[in-house]
Parts: structure tokens; sequence; C-alpha cells
């Protein structure tokens, strides 16, 4: 809580900080075999914006690793030039975490297909950096999300917590977000256009919104209907794509309301929609599989049962005691056989999967291009049943190798 209340300090701030433009049953296994070839293919989106995303957490890189403690950003005279070691090691964890960079490389392909930017060639400086302002952000709430509660074990959360104890993992938890939406708010200074800096500090005020009603959801212990889910996620996860394509948008040239800026926002708002409806049944599948292997109840954390009373397949079961739930492996099976018997999980995939249809339909006026076929394979990435277009390939590969022939 604490975190998200400073992300909205963050958002109100950031309006006032334009200063000039920019100088620069369980699921079936997977098909792995043709799933590393999908990942790899040519047309992949990810493989059109590669040197972009490249560039892009290059410059991150460098702002984590350098910017802390660099003489005339805070750190004075005599200070190294380096950032805190911890600092480092807990952004890399989450930079470089399983799943690609999808937010910021669907902002560039908007980007690139909007102002019909040549092959081989890179997207202008503002594009680039309204997506690094994205990863980043996205990040920062990655960061906010990790930490504990107090019945949850340091070991559960990120590397600060397993370095320290769980009281100064949150800390430092809080303090590493805070610093990168702190950035933000200095980046979004240097788009160079009040339109945009003030549709991304919505955007973040979104997210915090969200977060808020996430967190009030978790301590009333009641599972959300489906409008209350949705909305939810709107906020925390849809508005920030949705937002920053609106503003690629702008940036190539389009009005704030132009046909073509309407319909990259209801493309993103879509899915982001599909992609958390899809990541929140995975979980469902992630915390089953804990049920089913954990030693004791004591691995059923109250976050987790929240987490799984909350998911798409057991929302849309509509199962009449769900409240009812404990923090036992017991209940949590139970409840799996409820969602079973009313179909759940094929609930929440169908959800997800119209989701993503609504996202390629709302891209119907755009020209054909390259970039617009990627931005229709990425809806089907965010609605697979593993979303395994949307991991790293190491891990993609990794997963190939160990699964039986």
């Amino acid at each position: 809580m604490r975190g998200v209340l400073i992300m909205l300090a963050v958002a109100r701030t950031a309006v006032r900080a334009l200063r000039g433009p920019v100088t620069c049953a369980a699921r079936p296994r997977p098909r792995f075999a043709a799933a590393v070839a999908e990942v790899q293919a040519e047309a992949n989106p990810f493989s059109i914006v590669r040197d972009d995303l490249k560039l892009m957490k290059l410059r991150i890189k460098a702002l984590v690793e350098n910017t802390l403690d660099e003489p005339g950003r805070g750190g004075g005279a005599r200070s190294s030039g380096r950032s805190h070691p911890l600092l480092q090691e807990a952004a890399r964890e989450f930079f470089e975490r399983r799943e690609r960079a999808f937010r910021p490389a669907v902002v560039l392909l908007v980007a690139r297909a909007v102002e019909s930017t040549e092959k081989g060639k890179p997207v202008s400086a503002r594009q680039c950096l309204l997506a690094e302002i994205v990863e980043m952000m996205c990040t920062a709430t990655i960061v906010h999300d990790s930490v504990l509660e107090d019945d949850e074990e340091s070991m559960l959360g990120n590397v600060a917590h397993r370095t320290y104890s769980q009281n100064a993992g949150n800390k430092v938890s809080v303090l590493a977000g805070d610093f990168l939406l702190a950035r933000c708010s200095v980046a979004l200074s240097q788009l160079g256009d009040l339109t945009v800096v003030e549709l991304m500090a919505t955007a973040l005020e979104s997210i915090v919104q969200g977060g808020v009603l996430k967190a009030q959801a978790r301590q009333a212990g009641v599972a959300p209907s489906l409008d209350d889910y949705e909305g939810r996620v709107r906020l925390k996860t849809a508005s920030l794509i949705a937002d920053a394509c609106r503003s690629a948008a702008i940036l190539a040239g389009e009005a704030h309301d132009s046909e073509v800026a309407n319909a990259v926002y209801d493309y993103a708002t879509a899915l982001g929609l599909s992609y958390q409806v899809m990541f929140d049944t995975i979980r469902y599948h992630q915390i089953l599989e804990l049920a089913h292997v954990a030693e004791s109840d004591v691995a059923i954390s109250e976050r987790i049962l929240q987490e799984f009373i909350s998911s798409p397949p057991v929302i849309l079961s509509e199962i009449a005691d769900v409240n009812a739930a404990t923090t036992s492996r017991a209940s949590l099976k139970k409840l799996s056989g409820d969602v079973e018997a009313a179909s759940g999980l094929n609930h929440a995939v169908a959800l997800s999967k119209e989701h993503a249809e609504r996202a390629k339909n709302a891209l119907g006026l755009l020209p054909e291009s390259r970039e617009k076929q990627a931005l229709l394979m990425m809806a089907d990435f965010v609605s697979q049943e593993d979303q395994v277009g949307l991991q790293r390939e190491k891990y993609v590969q990794s997963r190939a190798d160990a699964a039986p022939v």
C-alpha cells in the first residue's frame, strides 16, 4: 500500500515536469518443437523491433547502473558514478524476467505502423523513450507487487528479501520501484508533448487505483465478480499499454481523438484484458499444483488464497460458497473440483480469446503492413494457454529440452 501511494504522488507531479523535447483438467502439454519454431519465426513481433528493444534495454541498464549516485544527480562530487549493487541486482532480476518486454514491443510496433517506419531503420528517439518509460513503469509495478505479506516467507520474495530480512526486503523493494518511477517522471518531461505527458501520468494513476482496489479486495477476503475483476484489470494492466499506444500515435502526428489513435487504444485495451485473463488462469494452475505438492498448509498464504479465488476460472464457475474457502490445501482442491464441474477453465480460456479477437478487430482501419500483422500475432501470443510466445527463447528452449519425447 505504501508503494502504490508513492506511485500516485509521482503520477500527479509528472505533468508539471514538461521541459522540452528529447534529443535522442490439467492443461495439455504444449507442443514444444512447434512453439520454439513459432517464437523464432521471422514474422515474430519481437523480431521486427529487436534492435529497438535492444537500444531501450541498454539505456535502462545504463540508467540503473550509473545514475543513482552519478555526480550532478544527487550523488555529490565524490560519488563513484555507480548505483548500489543491491539495486543493480534487483533491477537485473526483474528486467531479465522470464517474460519478454511485450508492452514496449507493442508500443514500438504501433509507432512503426503509424509512422510507416522503413524496414531496418530505428523508430524516432521520442518513440524509443516512450517505450522505455512503459517498461520502467511496468517493472516498477512488478517490484512493488513483490512486497511480501506478514504470513509469507522471505524466500518467496525477490533478491532483496533473500539477501536481508522480510522487513528490510520490503523496504528495498519499495525504494527500488520508487527509483524507477522517479526516473519515469524525468523521462516524461523529455517527451516534449504535454498531451502525451498527461496521458502517461493518467496511466500511472490508473495503475495505482487498480493496485489499491486489488489490495482492498485482498483485505476483504471476498471473491470479485467478473465486472469487478475486469474493471481492476483495465486499471492495473490495460491502461498503461492503451495510453502508451495512443501516445505513440500522437507522437507519430495523429490527433488525440483521431480514428487511428482510438483504434490502437481499443486494440491495446482488449490486448491487456486478454493477457491478464490468461496470465491469471495460468497462475490458477500454478497455485493448484502447489496445493498438490506442498507438504503442509503453511505453503498456502492468505495472498495465495485470494489469488486463487480471484482467478477467472473460479470467478466464471460462480461457486456459491467460494468465500468460505480457507488457507488449506484441501480447500483449494475442493474449489478446483467445483471449477472442473462448471467448466471454469474452458470459460476462462474462451474469455481471453474473445478479448484477443476484439483486439484484432480494432486494427481493421490500419493499412496492411508487417507491423500490423505482428500486432495481430501479439494478440495470439497473449491468449495462448501457456503464453509461450511471450517467453524469452532460452526459457522456451529449456522447457523443450526437458519435455519427454
